[in-house]
């Protein structure tokens, strides 16, 4: 409903009936309209940050990661129901409550970047700044919250698309390009 009709216009009653409750049971789970945002960002970014993490204790190459990580997040992102992407703009997120969000997605924007410095220091890219490379690869993932927010149908070559991009947007070369698009497969795959 957030995403759909926003955040402001929608009321706790409004989502206590769609999803079947009381609206007294619905305070039981959340202290309010602002934690059920909470929680629902946070979903949008737990996940791929605790993949990073995982990722870290891999030893894989930094393109290797960095391609696993991009193909995961966009997955995450263009696959929910909802585009909950979409509320990542609300003025609202600048509050409190959101702070664990907030805190989350700059620990994503930086699991990034560290892949990006490593890929760098190891001869896999050719940056001249971390800070704007990062940036644009975070900004080029999550791209695909535009795209749905467009009404662009999304099908299952996007991650790939965009995290040849993200590689390409380095200067990683072909042949780098390949291996990590293979050895991700890997990473990715369920354990």
């Amino acid at each position: 409903m957030f995403s759909e009709r926003g955040y402001k216009t929608t009321s706790t009653r409004e989502i206590a009936d769609a999803v079947g409750v009381k609206q007294s049971s619905l305070y039981y789970h959340f202290a309010s309209k602002q934690e059920i945002l909470a929680t629902l960002l946070t979903g949008t970014v737990k996940p791929s940050l605790s993949f990073a993490n995982k990722l870290a204790r891999t030893g894989e190459p930094p393109h290797v990661q960095l391609y696993a990580l991009t193909h995961f997040d966009v997955s995450l992102l263009s696959s929910g129901r909802w585009n909950l992407g979409a509320l990542y703009a609300l003025p609202e997120l600048r509050a409190e409550p959101f702070e664990r969000f907030r805190r989350d997605r700059r620990l994503l924007q930086r699991a990034y970047r560290r892949r990006i410095v490593d890929g760098a220091k190891s001869g896999v890219f050719q940056i001249t700044s971390a800070d704007v490379t990062g940036a644009l690869v975070f900004t080029l993932v999550e791209s695909v919250i535009t795209m749905r927010s467009n009404g662009m149908r999304i099908d299952s070559s996007l991650p790939d698309v965009i995290a040849r991009g993200c590689l390409r947007l380095l200067e990683c070369a072909e042949q780098d390009m390949a291996i990590a698009a293979t050895e991700s497969k890997r990473l990715l795959a369920p354990a």
